[in-house]
């Protein structure tokens, strides 16, 4: 038989599972068919609940009937028929009314509507407690849809078999859902232990517990298994509630359905064990518990606790690479820390229309946060324009703002971090004679840059220029350029705004073949900052750095040939 099962009450099909095996066939010679209704709550003057079968075992063909009535459905008389005050019903595309039944709605069930329903509403003025009583019975193609409205009629007098169930509708106010009370204890949990936290409800209706975990304000958000924090166990303090967990806590949690029944309000302590792995780094995560009384819309009760990792590992800076293809989309790689997968397999369109810029740097490298030095750019009329950074990832930089004109003596800009010791991002920037010059970074928006001072002259012999950020271990910024042979050198930062680079050191041979390098920053969580090379063919390499400055790239590794739709080969920039 196959079940699919719909979640939150929504007529649209979210999630399908298939379990195989035969279906048994009825009388009629269909699949027998078998679904599930939940009880819903309104919020008086907030959102909207849908009846709608929750999970549907087999493949319906026929009519499900619904039978709405203001009391309970066991009445033959039909005398309560219809919906109480202050609940209201939308009207379907699919149901219709039976005609001279009231509050008696048929609706077509079959493969391709398999969820049919009727949204209900309750007003403002809705007294708490107002109750809806509602029943549903499935009537296959060819039988008696007449029994089948009287049989809804009565629905809850019959037994549940799969194809009668009666549930509620019921309005209960914010007044009323803040009476269900949480309390969270986190205590700290240190890394290679393992700690017990506990949630304390009292509850007073129905719900579903969810408690889940994200980066406390301040840290940005992790990637799959890098907290090394798994949830190992729940237990509750009452059989009232039913829980269940995740493994993993990166995204995931703890999940109880709860029910006090009539006994009344009824506290209960629901507990579980996170454990750490030894090398977990110093997260701040917050706990987050909601009580899902609601179905819909605000006003279900929460809290929130944070608590550490204890830990002597800081949590790992994390880096973007930005790139532009050759449509002029700007696109982000949002950096993971893996070696073996440096970036998500997909690539973000942050920014469209970047085909006007002749020369791209990024000032310094940028976080997976959108934090780093911003972005320059140079159009064709050799107009400098600057892109601060935001701090959100999804829309990375800022409207430009111009910088100045006469930029185009240049045939190199690139930013180099901080060269000069001051912690502001600078851009060097070569002219046609081959002599390099400095822009000191001033940290202001309106004119980034001071004057500009001479490096040196001589630097026409390469063309490729790159600011990686420190890989020597020196904690300063230095510099690669490649020259015309496909020789790379580094630069080694010295931190002298009058003297920037150290005399160039060879470290490679080869390196012709790509058309693009750039240094987004440490990619691979050992503090080194690395290097990522696009080769002729479309294909992307990381070069993992080492902090030796004789020698500071490892072998490469191939880490891709695009991402997702977007082939390497449509990138004519890397920054």
């Amino acid at each position: 038989m196959r079940r699919i099962v719909a979640l939150g009450g929504t007529a649209a099909l979210l999630v399908a599972g298939i379990v195989t095996g035969a279906g048994a066939a009825s009388a009629a010679g269909q699949e027998v068919v078998d679904f599930e209704l939940e009880n819903r709550v309104l919020q008086p003057g907030e959102g909207w609940t849908e009846l709608s079968p929750t999970s549907l075992g087999g493949i319906p063909d026929g009519t499900l009937v619904y039978a709405l009535s203001k009391a309970p459905l066991t009445d033959p008389a039909w005398t309560k028929a219809g919906l109480p005050s202050g609940m209201s019903l939308e009207p379907s595309d699919t149901c219709t009314p039976r005609a001279g039944v009231v509050g008696v709605y048929t609706c077509p069930i079959n493969e391709d509507n398999p969820f049919p329903s009727l949204e209900i509403k309750a007003a403002a003025s809705t007294a708490d407690g107002t109750t809806l009583h509602y029943g549903a019975v499935y009537a296959p193609r060819g039988t008696d849809l007449a029994k089948a409205v009287k049989d809804a009629q009565i629905v809850g007098s019959l037994p549940e078999d799969g194809t009668h169930a009666a549930r509620t509708v019921t309005a209960k106010t914010l007044e009323h859902v803040a009476q269900n009370k949480l309390t969270l204890n986190t205590p700290a949990l240190p890394a290679g232990s393992t700690v017990t936290q506990t949630l304390t409800l009292h509850a007073v209706d129905e719900g579903t517990l969810d408690i889940s975990f994200m980066p406390a304000d301040g840290q940005r958000y992790w990637e799959e298994g890098e907290t090394q924090v798994s949830i190992t166990g729940v237990t509750a303090s009452s059989p009232i509630a039913d829980c269940d967990h995740s493994t993993d806590l990166d995204y995931g949690g703890v999940y109880c359905e709860i029910d006090p029944g009539q006994s009344g309000p009824t506290d209960v302590t629901v507990s579980y064990t996170l454990s750490a792995g030894a090398t977990a780094a110093a997260w701040n995560i917050e706990a987050y518990a909601t009580y899902e009384v609601y179905d819909f819309g605000v006003g279900n009760p929460e809290k929130s606790s944070t608590f550490p990792i204890v830990s002597s590992r800081p949590v790992p800076t994390h880096y973007a690479m930005l790139a532009r293809d050759k449509s002029g989309n700007l696109l982000w790689h949002h950096g993971t820390g893996k070696a073996t997968a440096p970036f998500r397999d997909w690539a973000e369109h942050v920014g469209y229309g970047w085909g006007i810029y002749n020369s791209l740097a990024k000032l310094s490298p940028i976080t997976v946060e959108a934090k780093g030095g911003g972005v320059v750019g140079r159009d064709s009329a050799g107009v400098l324009w600057y892109y601060r950074t935001t701090g959100d990832a999804w829309e990375p930089l800022t409207a430009r703002t111009k910088v100045g004109a006469g930029w185009g003596i240049y045939n190199n800009l690139t930013g180099v971090g901080d060269v000069t010791g001051d912690a502001r991002a600078d851009l060097i920037a070569r002219d046609t004679a081959g002599v390099l010059w400095l822009y000191k970074g001033t940290g202001t928006t309106t004119a980034p840059f001071a004057p500009r001072t001479k490096i040196g002259a001589g630097w026409g012999i390469y063309n490729q220029l790159t600011g990686p950020g420190d890989f020597t271990g020196d904690r300063k910024a230095d510099l690669i350029a490649r020259d015309t042979a496909g020789v790379l050198w580094l630069y080694k930062g010295t931190g002298s705004a009058t003297a920037p680079f150290a005399p160039r050191v060879k470290i490679g041979t080869g390196w012709g073949g790509y058309p693009q390098l750039t240094g987004p920053g440490d990619l691979t969580d050992d503090g080194r900052a690395d290097l990522v090379a696009r080769d002729s063919a479309g294909a992307f390499w990381l070069y993992k750095g080492t902090g030796v400055a004789t020698a500071p790239y490892a072998s490469r590794v191939k880490i891709g040939t695009g991402w997702g739709d977007i082939p390497g080969t449509s990138y004519n920039y890397l920054f």
